[in-house]
Protein backbone atom coordinates (compact mmCIF):
# COMPACT_ATOMS: atom_id res chain seq x y z
CA UNK A 1 0.00 0.00 0.00
CA UNK A 2 2.80 2.51 0.93
CA UNK A 3 4.32 1.74 -2.59
CA UNK A 4 1.62 2.34 -4.42
CA UNK A 5 0.46 5.58 -2.85
CA UNK A 6 4.13 6.99 -3.25
CA UNK A 7 3.66 5.92 -6.89
CA UNK A 8 0.13 7.52 -7.09
CA UNK A 9 2.12 11.02 -5.63
CA UNK A 10 4.51 11.21 -8.27
CA UNK A 11 2.38 11.97 -11.79
CA UNK A 12 1.32 14.60 -9.09
CA UNK A 13 4.38 16.02 -8.21
CA UNK A 14 5.51 16.12 -11.82
CA UNK A 15 2.18 18.04 -12.65
CA UNK A 16 2.49 20.26 -10.03
CA UNK A 17 5.96 21.18 -11.81
CA UNK A 18 4.50 21.69 -15.52
CA UNK A 19 1.89 23.62 -14.07
CA UNK A 20 4.64 25.73 -11.96
CA UNK A 21 6.95 26.16 -15.47
CA UNK A 22 3.52 26.67 -17.65
CA UNK A 23 2.90 29.85 -14.97
CA UNK A 24 6.95 31.19 -15.63
CA UNK A 25 7.69 31.01 -18.96
CA UNK A 26 5.53 33.69 -20.67
CA UNK A 27 7.06 36.75 -18.75
CA UNK A 28 10.42 35.48 -20.82
CA UNK A 29 9.39 37.01 -24.29
CA UNK A 30 8.52 41.23 -22.80
CA UNK A 31 12.04 40.91 -21.14
CA UNK A 32 13.62 39.85 -24.00
CA UNK A 33 11.81 42.37 -26.13
CA UNK A 34 12.56 45.63 -23.38
CA UNK A 35 16.26 44.15 -23.56
CA UNK A 36 15.52 45.14 -27.32
CA UNK A 37 14.13 48.10 -26.99
CA UNK A 38 16.65 49.75 -24.53
CA UNK A 39 19.62 48.46 -26.97
CA UNK A 40 18.20 49.89 -30.06
CA UNK A 41 17.90 53.22 -28.42
CA UNK A 42 20.97 53.10 -26.49
CA UNK A 43 22.10 52.71 -30.34
CA UNK A 44 19.78 55.28 -31.41
CA UNK A 45 21.93 57.74 -28.08
CA UNK A 46 25.47 56.95 -29.63
CA UNK A 47 23.75 57.49 -33.83
CA UNK A 48 23.17 60.81 -33.14
CA UNK A 49 26.32 61.75 -30.29
CA UNK A 50 28.86 60.89 -33.59
CA UNK A 51 26.18 62.50 -36.05
CA UNK A 52 26.98 65.37 -33.64
CA UNK A 53 30.24 64.85 -33.98
CA UNK A 54 30.47 65.28 -37.59
CA UNK A 55 28.13 68.04 -37.92
CA UNK A 56 29.19 70.15 -35.55
CA UNK A 57 32.52 72.06 -37.71
CA UNK A 58 30.36 72.09 -40.95
CA UNK A 59 27.93 75.05 -40.20
CA UNK A 60 30.54 77.59 -40.14
CA UNK A 61 32.38 75.70 -36.97
CA UNK A 62 28.81 76.48 -35.18
CA UNK A 63 30.49 79.68 -34.49
CA UNK A 64 27.14 81.38 -35.32
CA UNK A 65 23.96 81.71 -32.67
CA UNK A 66 21.85 79.88 -35.61
CA UNK A 67 24.41 76.78 -35.70
CA UNK A 68 25.65 76.68 -32.02
CA UNK A 69 22.16 77.18 -30.38
CA UNK A 70 19.93 74.23 -32.33
CA UNK A 71 23.23 71.96 -31.35
CA UNK A 72 23.00 72.71 -27.67
CA UNK A 73 19.29 71.64 -27.71
CA UNK A 74 20.20 68.61 -29.34
CA UNK A 75 23.35 67.89 -26.70
CA UNK A 76 20.50 69.06 -23.83
CA UNK A 77 18.09 66.24 -25.27
CA UNK A 78 21.10 63.66 -25.23
CA UNK A 79 22.15 64.25 -21.98
CA UNK A 80 18.61 63.52 -20.08
CA UNK A 81 18.38 60.37 -21.98
CA UNK A 82 21.79 59.28 -21.21
CA UNK A 83 20.99 60.44 -17.46
CA UNK A 84 17.88 57.92 -17.91
CA UNK A 85 20.16 54.84 -18.40
CA UNK A 86 19.83 54.32 -22.28
CA UNK A 87 22.85 53.72 -23.77
CA UNK A 88 23.82 51.60 -20.76
CA UNK A 89 24.91 52.38 -17.13
CA UNK A 90 28.27 50.54 -16.42
CA UNK A 91 30.00 54.14 -17.43
CA UNK A 92 27.90 55.37 -14.22
CA UNK A 93 30.18 53.81 -11.75
CA UNK A 94 32.74 56.03 -9.95
CA UNK A 95 35.92 54.08 -8.87
CA UNK A 96 37.39 54.93 -5.80
CA UNK A 97 40.65 56.92 -7.53
CA UNK A 98 38.50 58.68 -9.71
CA UNK A 99 35.76 60.13 -6.86
CA UNK A 100 38.21 62.26 -5.86
CA UNK A 101 39.19 63.68 -8.90
CA UNK A 102 36.00 63.94 -10.02
CA UNK A 103 34.40 66.59 -6.81
CA UNK A 104 37.37 68.40 -7.94
CA UNK A 105 36.54 68.94 -11.22
CA UNK A 106 33.03 68.83 -10.63
CA UNK A 107 33.22 71.60 -7.98
CA UNK A 108 35.77 74.20 -10.17
CA UNK A 109 32.74 74.05 -12.63
CA UNK A 110 30.21 74.83 -10.29
CA UNK A 111 32.40 77.81 -8.72
CA UNK A 112 32.81 78.98 -12.33
CA UNK A 113 29.13 79.03 -12.57
CA UNK A 114 28.80 80.73 -9.62
CA UNK A 115 31.22 83.77 -10.16
CA UNK A 116 29.10 84.04 -13.53
CA UNK A 117 25.95 84.50 -12.11
CA UNK A 118 26.86 86.61 -9.59
CA UNK A 119 28.88 88.71 -12.58
CA UNK A 120 25.22 89.35 -13.54
CA UNK A 121 23.60 90.05 -10.50
CA UNK A 122 23.08 93.57 -9.09
CA UNK A 123 23.63 92.21 -5.51
CA UNK A 124 27.43 91.70 -6.82
CA UNK A 125 30.00 93.94 -5.16
CA UNK A 126 31.23 97.01 -6.94
CA UNK A 127 33.89 96.66 -9.60
CA UNK A 128 34.93 99.23 -11.97
CA UNK A 129 32.46 99.29 -14.22
CA UNK A 130 30.10 100.52 -12.24
CA UNK A 131 31.60 103.82 -13.04
CA UNK A 132 31.18 102.71 -16.83
CA UNK A 133 27.37 102.04 -16.26
CA UNK A 134 27.04 105.39 -14.41
CA UNK A 135 28.56 107.28 -17.21
CA UNK A 136 26.15 105.61 -19.92
CA UNK A 137 23.01 106.33 -17.37
CA UNK A 138 24.16 109.76 -17.80
CA UNK A 139 24.42 110.08 -21.52
CA UNK A 140 21.19 107.51 -21.60
CA UNK A 141 19.34 110.17 -18.95
CA UNK A 142 18.85 107.09 -16.99
CA UNK A 143 19.34 104.98 -14.16
CA UNK A 144 20.44 102.02 -15.12
CA UNK A 145 21.35 98.70 -12.72
CA UNK A 146 25.03 98.58 -12.22
CA UNK A 147 26.63 95.04 -12.66
CA UNK A 148 30.22 93.71 -12.75
CA UNK A 149 29.42 91.69 -16.27
CA UNK A 150 29.20 94.87 -19.50
CA UNK A 151 27.44 92.43 -21.47
CA UNK A 152 24.70 90.31 -20.01
CA UNK A 153 23.11 88.89 -23.39
CA UNK A 154 26.89 87.51 -23.92
CA UNK A 155 27.31 86.19 -20.73
CA UNK A 156 24.20 84.00 -20.98
CA UNK A 157 25.24 82.65 -24.50
CA UNK A 158 28.52 82.16 -23.36
CA UNK A 159 27.22 80.19 -20.25
CA UNK A 160 25.06 78.26 -22.43
CA UNK A 161 28.16 76.88 -24.67
CA UNK A 162 30.25 75.92 -21.62
CA UNK A 163 27.09 73.99 -20.24
CA UNK A 164 26.93 72.21 -23.71
CA UNK A 165 30.71 71.54 -23.07
CA UNK A 166 30.18 69.81 -19.58
CA UNK A 167 27.33 67.71 -21.10
CA UNK A 168 29.21 66.51 -23.50
CA UNK A 169 32.06 65.72 -21.02
CA UNK A 170 29.82 63.95 -18.74
CA UNK A 171 27.87 61.96 -21.44
CA UNK A 172 31.03 60.85 -23.26
CA UNK A 173 32.54 59.67 -19.74
CA UNK A 174 29.47 57.66 -19.57
CA UNK A 175 28.96 56.45 -23.15
CA UNK A 176 33.15 55.79 -24.02
CA UNK A 177 34.07 53.86 -20.85
CA UNK A 178 35.01 50.61 -23.71
CA UNK A 179 37.59 50.94 -25.88
CA UNK A 180 35.94 50.12 -29.14
CA UNK A 181 33.38 52.62 -28.50
CA UNK A 182 36.65 54.99 -27.51
CA UNK A 183 38.22 54.17 -31.43
CA UNK A 184 34.98 54.73 -32.69
CA UNK A 185 34.83 58.11 -31.52
CA UNK A 186 37.80 59.02 -32.71
CA UNK A 187 37.04 57.41 -36.19
CA UNK A 188 34.14 59.51 -36.28
CA UNK A 189 36.00 62.80 -35.99
CA UNK A 190 38.57 61.78 -38.65
CA UNK A 191 35.36 61.34 -40.76
CA UNK A 192 34.32 64.87 -39.88
CA UNK A 193 37.58 66.60 -40.58
CA UNK A 194 37.72 64.08 -44.03
CA UNK A 195 34.12 66.26 -45.12
CA UNK A 196 35.67 69.72 -43.77
CA UNK A 197 38.96 69.82 -45.78
CA UNK A 198 37.20 68.26 -48.81
CA UNK A 199 34.58 71.16 -48.69
CA UNK A 200 38.01 73.08 -48.44
CA UNK A 201 39.55 71.85 -51.18
CA UNK A 202 36.50 72.43 -53.07
CA UNK A 203 36.02 76.10 -52.25
CA UNK A 204 39.95 76.74 -52.74
CA UNK A 205 38.92 75.47 -56.82
CA UNK A 206 35.79 77.16 -56.95
CA UNK A 207 36.03 80.54 -54.94
CA UNK A 208 39.93 80.90 -54.40
CA UNK A 209 39.01 80.10 -51.11
CA UNK A 210 37.21 83.41 -50.10
CA UNK A 211 33.84 82.43 -49.45
CA UNK A 212 32.46 80.17 -46.65
CA UNK A 213 29.02 79.30 -48.14
CA UNK A 214 27.70 82.39 -49.23
CA UNK A 215 29.76 84.15 -46.70
CA UNK A 216 32.88 86.52 -48.19
CA UNK A 217 35.70 86.05 -45.53
CA UNK A 218 37.54 89.19 -47.15
CA UNK A 219 36.84 92.68 -47.14
CA UNK A 220 35.92 94.63 -49.96
CA UNK A 221 34.87 93.63 -53.57
CA UNK A 222 35.91 90.24 -54.59
CA UNK A 223 37.74 89.89 -57.72
CA UNK A 224 37.48 86.01 -58.73
CA UNK A 225 40.31 86.59 -61.12
CA UNK A 226 43.16 87.99 -59.26
CA UNK A 227 42.02 87.53 -55.49
CA UNK A 228 43.17 84.72 -53.38
CA UNK A 229 42.50 83.63 -49.93
CA UNK A 230 43.96 81.16 -47.68
CA UNK A 231 41.78 77.75 -47.15
CA UNK A 232 40.03 77.86 -44.54
CA UNK A 233 37.10 74.92 -45.01
CA UNK A 234 33.86 75.46 -43.23
CA UNK A 235 35.46 77.67 -40.82
CA UNK A 236 35.89 81.54 -41.50
CA UNK A 237 39.37 81.68 -40.08
CA UNK A 238 42.06 79.68 -41.18
CA UNK A 239 44.10 79.32 -37.94
CA UNK A 240 41.07 77.71 -36.48
CA UNK A 241 40.86 75.22 -39.49
CA UNK A 242 44.43 74.56 -39.59
CA UNK A 243 44.30 73.79 -35.85
CA UNK A 244 41.56 71.13 -36.98
CA UNK A 245 43.50 69.99 -39.50
CA UNK A 246 46.33 69.27 -36.86
CA UNK A 247 43.64 67.43 -34.17
CA UNK A 248 42.46 65.03 -37.08
CA UNK A 249 45.96 64.56 -38.21
CA UNK A 250 47.48 63.60 -34.55
CA UNK A 251 44.49 61.76 -34.67
CA UNK A 252 45.02 59.70 -37.59
CA UNK A 253 48.30 59.06 -36.67
CA UNK A 254 47.27 57.74 -33.21
CA UNK A 255 44.96 55.31 -34.91
CA UNK A 256 47.45 54.24 -37.01
CA UNK A 257 50.23 53.20 -34.24
CA UNK A 258 47.12 51.90 -32.33
CA UNK A 259 48.18 48.26 -30.97
CA UNK A 260 44.98 47.32 -30.94
CA UNK A 261 44.84 44.00 -34.05
CA UNK A 262 42.71 43.46 -36.43
CA UNK A 263 40.52 40.72 -36.48
CA UNK A 264 41.68 38.97 -39.28
CA UNK A 265 45.18 39.26 -38.35
CA UNK A 266 44.10 37.17 -34.81
CA UNK A 267 42.13 34.79 -36.70
CA UNK A 268 45.11 33.69 -38.99
CA UNK A 269 47.40 33.72 -35.82
CA UNK A 270 45.24 31.19 -34.52
CA UNK A 271 44.75 28.96 -37.31
CA UNK A 272 48.97 28.71 -37.23
CA UNK A 273 49.52 30.46 -40.58
CA UNK A 274 52.57 32.52 -40.64
CA UNK A 275 52.28 36.14 -41.23
CA UNK A 276 55.03 38.73 -43.12
CA UNK A 277 55.47 41.63 -40.53
CA UNK A 278 56.18 44.36 -43.00
CA UNK A 279 52.86 42.76 -44.98
CA UNK A 280 50.81 42.58 -41.55
CA UNK A 281 51.35 46.08 -40.71
CA UNK A 282 50.87 47.47 -43.70
CA UNK A 283 47.47 46.39 -43.99
CA UNK A 284 44.48 48.34 -45.43
CA UNK A 285 43.38 50.31 -42.71
CA UNK A 286 46.92 51.18 -42.21
CA UNK A 287 47.46 52.23 -45.23
CA UNK A 288 43.84 54.75 -45.73
CA UNK A 289 45.24 56.12 -42.30
CA UNK A 290 48.50 57.21 -44.04
CA UNK A 291 46.53 58.53 -47.01
CA UNK A 292 43.88 60.33 -44.75
CA UNK A 293 47.00 61.65 -42.49
CA UNK A 294 48.54 63.46 -45.90
CA UNK A 295 45.41 64.79 -46.59
CA UNK A 296 45.04 66.36 -43.28
CA UNK A 297 48.57 67.56 -43.71
CA UNK A 298 47.83 69.42 -46.72
CA UNK A 299 44.99 71.10 -45.26
CA UNK A 300 47.01 72.53 -42.80
CA UNK A 301 49.78 73.70 -44.86
CA UNK A 302 46.95 75.06 -46.95
CA UNK A 303 45.35 77.52 -44.06
CA UNK A 304 49.09 78.82 -43.81
CA UNK A 305 48.60 78.69 -40.14
CA UNK A 306 51.86 78.97 -38.25
CA UNK A 307 50.70 78.45 -34.79
CA UNK A 308 48.69 75.59 -35.90
CA UNK A 309 51.35 73.63 -37.49
CA UNK A 310 53.44 74.05 -34.31
CA UNK A 311 50.74 73.14 -32.29
CA UNK A 312 50.40 69.57 -34.48
CA UNK A 313 54.07 69.08 -34.12
CA UNK A 314 53.72 69.61 -30.82
CA UNK A 315 51.18 67.15 -30.24
CA UNK A 316 52.87 64.56 -32.73
CA UNK A 317 55.77 65.01 -30.34
CA UNK A 318 54.12 64.30 -27.07
CA UNK A 319 52.03 61.32 -29.33
CA UNK A 320 55.15 59.66 -30.17
CA UNK A 321 57.15 60.34 -26.63
CA UNK A 322 53.54 58.88 -24.64
CA UNK A 323 53.68 55.47 -27.02
CA UNK A 324 57.22 54.71 -27.29
CA UNK A 325 57.66 54.56 -23.60
CA UNK A 326 58.94 51.49 -22.69
CA UNK A 327 60.04 50.66 -26.38
CA UNK A 328 63.31 49.34 -27.41
CA UNK A 329 66.14 52.29 -28.67
CA UNK A 330 65.86 49.98 -31.86
CA UNK A 331 62.29 51.27 -32.09
CA UNK A 332 62.93 54.82 -30.92
CA UNK A 333 65.17 55.49 -33.03
CA UNK A 334 63.11 54.45 -35.98
CA UNK A 335 60.54 56.81 -34.34
CA UNK A 336 63.04 59.40 -34.77
CA UNK A 337 63.76 59.13 -38.05
CA UNK A 338 60.14 59.12 -38.81
CA UNK A 339 59.55 61.99 -37.35
CA UNK A 340 62.59 63.63 -39.61
CA UNK A 341 60.79 62.31 -42.41
CA UNK A 342 57.62 63.93 -41.85
CA UNK A 343 58.95 67.09 -41.02
CA UNK A 344 61.01 67.18 -44.38
CA UNK A 345 57.63 66.26 -46.15
CA UNK A 346 55.69 69.26 -44.27
CA UNK A 347 58.21 71.74 -45.98
CA UNK A 348 57.53 70.00 -49.19
CA UNK A 349 53.88 69.66 -48.57
CA UNK A 350 53.89 73.19 -47.81
CA UNK A 351 52.65 75.69 -49.97
CA UNK A 352 53.95 79.02 -51.08
CA UNK A 353 51.44 80.96 -48.41
CA UNK A 354 52.94 78.94 -46.03
CA UNK A 355 56.68 80.01 -46.50
CA UNK A 356 55.83 83.11 -47.17
CA UNK A 357 53.49 83.93 -44.15
CA UNK A 358 56.60 81.97 -42.04
CA UNK A 359 59.23 84.42 -43.22
CA UNK A 360 56.99 87.35 -41.93
CA UNK A 361 57.03 86.07 -38.80
CA UNK A 362 58.37 88.90 -36.80
CA UNK A 363 57.17 91.83 -39.21
CA UNK A 364 55.74 94.51 -37.51
CA UNK A 365 52.43 93.74 -39.10
CA UNK A 366 52.23 90.65 -37.90
CA UNK A 367 53.12 91.91 -34.59
CA UNK A 368 49.27 93.07 -33.75
CA UNK A 369 48.48 90.07 -31.38
CA UNK A 370 51.19 90.94 -28.83
CA UNK A 371 49.07 94.74 -28.67
CA UNK A 372 46.24 92.95 -28.63
CA UNK A 373 47.49 90.70 -25.43
CA UNK A 374 48.85 94.12 -23.60
CA UNK A 375 45.68 95.87 -24.18
CA UNK A 376 44.04 92.72 -22.87
CA UNK A 377 46.21 92.76 -19.91
CA UNK A 378 45.78 96.47 -19.15
CA UNK A 379 42.18 95.80 -19.30
CA UNK A 380 42.44 92.87 -16.57
CA UNK A 381 44.76 94.66 -14.50
CA UNK A 382 41.50 97.75 -14.11
CA UNK A 383 39.57 94.76 -13.12
CA UNK A 384 41.16 91.70 -11.90
CA UNK A 385 38.77 90.17 -9.69
CA UNK A 386 35.52 89.40 -10.75
CA UNK A 387 36.62 90.44 -14.31
CA UNK A 388 34.06 91.87 -16.97
CA UNK A 389 32.16 89.36 -17.23
CA UNK A 390 31.92 86.29 -19.42
CA UNK A 391 31.74 86.97 -23.23
CA UNK A 392 32.10 91.21 -22.52
CA UNK A 393 35.36 90.87 -23.49
CA UNK A 394 34.53 92.53 -27.01
CA UNK A 395 33.28 95.33 -24.92
CA UNK A 396 36.14 96.22 -22.88
CA UNK A 397 38.16 95.85 -25.35
CA UNK A 398 36.71 98.97 -26.90
CA UNK A 399 37.91 101.17 -24.18
CA UNK A 400 41.26 100.10 -23.80
CA UNK A 401 41.74 99.42 -27.54
CA UNK A 402 44.90 100.92 -28.77
CA UNK A 403 45.31 103.94 -31.25
CA UNK A 404 47.16 101.65 -33.78
CA UNK A 405 44.37 99.11 -34.16
CA UNK A 406 41.75 100.63 -36.48
CA UNK A 407 39.57 97.38 -36.53
CA UNK A 408 37.31 96.05 -33.74
CA UNK A 409 38.27 93.06 -32.16
CA UNK A 410 36.00 90.56 -30.24
CA UNK A 411 38.51 88.30 -29.22
CA UNK A 412 41.90 88.12 -27.18
CA UNK A 413 43.43 85.43 -29.68
CA UNK A 414 44.74 83.74 -26.12
CA UNK A 415 42.21 81.80 -24.52
CA UNK A 416 43.66 81.97 -20.95
CA UNK A 417 44.28 85.87 -21.19
CA UNK A 418 40.69 86.41 -22.88
CA UNK A 419 39.10 84.49 -19.78
CA UNK A 420 40.99 86.38 -16.75
CA UNK A 421 39.46 89.72 -18.37
CA UNK A 422 36.27 88.10 -18.02
CA UNK A 423 35.93 86.07 -14.81
CA UNK A 424 38.92 87.61 -13.54
CA UNK A 425 41.25 85.90 -10.66
CA UNK A 426 38.62 84.25 -8.79
CA UNK A 427 36.56 82.68 -12.14
CA UNK A 428 38.96 82.83 -14.59
CA UNK A 429 41.00 79.84 -12.38
CA UNK A 430 38.30 77.61 -11.83
CA UNK A 431 37.69 77.61 -15.52
CA UNK A 432 40.95 76.91 -16.49
CA UNK A 433 40.93 73.94 -14.30
CA UNK A 434 37.65 72.77 -15.84
CA UNK A 435 40.23 72.08 -18.81
CA UNK A 436 43.03 71.40 -17.20
CA UNK A 437 42.24 68.51 -14.71
CA UNK A 438 40.95 66.14 -17.75
CA UNK A 439 43.81 66.65 -19.71
CA UNK A 440 45.81 65.87 -16.80
CA UNK A 441 43.90 62.64 -15.74
CA UNK A 442 44.33 61.93 -19.89
CA UNK A 443 48.13 62.10 -19.21
CA UNK A 444 47.97 59.92 -16.27
CA UNK A 445 46.44 57.41 -17.79
CA UNK A 446 48.98 57.44 -20.44
CA UNK A 447 51.63 57.19 -17.84
CA UNK A 448 50.09 54.95 -15.45
CA UNK A 449 48.26 52.39 -17.69
CA UNK A 450 49.72 49.53 -19.61
CA UNK A 451 47.18 49.68 -22.27
CA UNK A 452 48.19 53.66 -22.76
CA UNK A 453 47.18 54.04 -26.60
CA UNK A 454 44.22 55.62 -26.23
CA UNK A 455 44.00 57.58 -23.13
CA UNK A 456 47.83 59.02 -24.88
CA UNK A 457 45.58 59.66 -28.58
CA UNK A 458 43.30 61.88 -26.50
CA UNK A 459 46.14 63.24 -24.70
CA UNK A 460 47.65 64.10 -27.89
CA UNK A 461 44.89 65.48 -30.29
CA UNK A 462 43.66 67.42 -27.27
CA UNK A 463 47.49 69.31 -26.86
CA UNK A 464 47.03 70.11 -30.50
CA UNK A 465 43.82 72.73 -29.39
CA UNK A 466 45.54 73.89 -26.16
CA UNK A 467 48.82 74.55 -27.34
CA UNK A 468 46.93 76.20 -29.95
CA UNK A 469 44.53 78.65 -27.94
CA UNK A 470 47.49 79.84 -26.21
CA UNK A 471 47.99 82.10 -29.06
CA UNK A 472 44.93 82.19 -31.07
CA UNK A 473 41.15 81.33 -30.01
CA UNK A 474 39.93 78.02 -31.82
CA UNK A 475 39.10 75.92 -28.29
CA UNK A 476 36.50 78.76 -28.20
CA UNK A 477 35.12 77.85 -31.24
CA UNK A 478 31.97 75.45 -30.47
CA UNK A 479 33.07 72.97 -33.13
CA UNK A 480 36.13 72.55 -31.60
CA UNK A 481 35.17 72.81 -28.32
CA UNK A 482 32.54 70.16 -28.47
CA UNK A 483 35.08 67.38 -30.21
CA UNK A 484 37.81 68.49 -27.35
CA UNK A 485 34.93 67.84 -24.72
CA UNK A 486 34.18 64.35 -26.30
CA UNK A 487 37.46 63.41 -26.70
CA UNK A 488 38.43 64.75 -22.66
CA UNK A 489 35.70 62.59 -21.33
CA UNK A 490 36.40 59.61 -23.57
CA UNK A 491 40.40 59.93 -22.23
CA UNK A 492 38.85 59.86 -18.67
CA UNK A 493 36.65 57.17 -18.64
CA UNK A 494 39.84 55.22 -20.66
CA UNK A 495 41.97 56.31 -17.49
CA UNK A 496 39.89 55.27 -14.99
CA UNK A 497 38.65 52.12 -16.67
CA UNK A 498 39.43 48.30 -16.43
CA UNK A 499 42.05 46.37 -18.25
CA UNK A 500 39.37 43.94 -19.25
CA UNK A 501 36.33 45.31 -20.78
CA UNK A 502 32.98 43.31 -20.72
CA UNK A 503 31.89 41.98 -24.37
CA UNK A 504 28.36 42.68 -23.52
CA UNK A 505 26.37 44.90 -25.27
CA UNK A 506 26.69 48.96 -24.67
CA UNK A 507 23.28 49.38 -24.45
CA UNK A 508 22.71 46.69 -21.39
CA UNK A 509 22.54 47.61 -17.76
CA UNK A 510 25.48 46.74 -15.93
Amino acid sequence: MDSDEVNEDRPRRRRRRRHSTEDVSPPVEPLRLGALIRELAGLGVFGIFFLLVVVAPIPMGANRDWAWSPLIVVIGVLALLCAAGIGGREGFKILPEESTWLLVLIGCFLFFLVVALVQMSPLAPLTPSAALYAKAGELLGQSLVTVPALAVDASRDALLKCFGCAAIFMMARVLFHDPRWARVLVMVFVLSAVIVVTYALYMSVMTHSCYVGSYLKKMGQYNFATDRCLASGTFVGSNNFGCFCGMAFVAALGLLFDAGQPRHDREEREYGEEANPIAEWFSGRRVMLVAVSLYFLGGLMLSASRAGAAATIIGAIVLGILLLRGHSRARRRWAVVGGGLLAVLMLVVAGSAFLHKLSLLLDARNLDRVVIWRASIEAFLASPWLGWGLGSYGDIYTIHQPPSIPLPNDKAHSTPIEFLVEMGVVGGIPALLVCLIPWGICLMGALRRRQRQLPALMFAVVAVAIVHSLVDFSLQMPAIGFVVSALLGAGWAQAFGSVEKSQRSFARDA
